[in-house]
């Protein structure tokens, strides 16, 4: 079974001095059955790797989505609308668009394990969605 990929979990692969980049590593490196890179989530690892790591990050990034090693995966148009339904459901955890989005994909692709770095948002979804997190 393929894995989802969260934000936390692709940003921490490329930076060796985050505390999560050793095990996104290994998470990343081992899995045999597929990356799914949610498209939400590209704008955000976008963001952060060029704010705090510079182009060359962006970069290697960019040679992850083409070169094949993520598989991208988007929200079917008629899905729109759970986001928004989860965003209401779950309004104590403030998800926002991408986390609920990563929800809805889990969902649509039948993909119960997530890769994140995000216990404090994930950890009630996984309980109430049944999700392994990983690492």
């Amino acid at each position: 079974m393929s894995l989802l990929l969260d934000t936390g979990i692709v940003y921490a692969y490329y930076d060796r001095s985050d505390d999560w980049h050793a095990r996104a590593r290994a998470l990343l490196r081992a899995e045999p059955h597929g990356l799914i890179l949610p498209a939400p989530v590209i704008p955000e690892i976008d963001h952060l790797l060029g704010s705090r790591l510079g182009d060359s990050s962006r970069l290697a990034f960019y040679s992850g989505i083409t070169g094949g090693h993520f598989l991208v995966a988007d929200l079917p148009r008629q899905a729109y609308g759970r986001v928004a339904d989860i965003n209401k459901q779950f309004a104590d955890l403030s998800l926002g668009f991408v986390d609920a989005a990563i929800v809805v994909l889990a969902d649509t692709l039948h993909v119960s394990r997530i890769a994140t770095t995000d216990r404090r948002h994930f950890a009630p979804l996984a309980a109430h969605y049944t999700f392994e997190l990983l690492p």
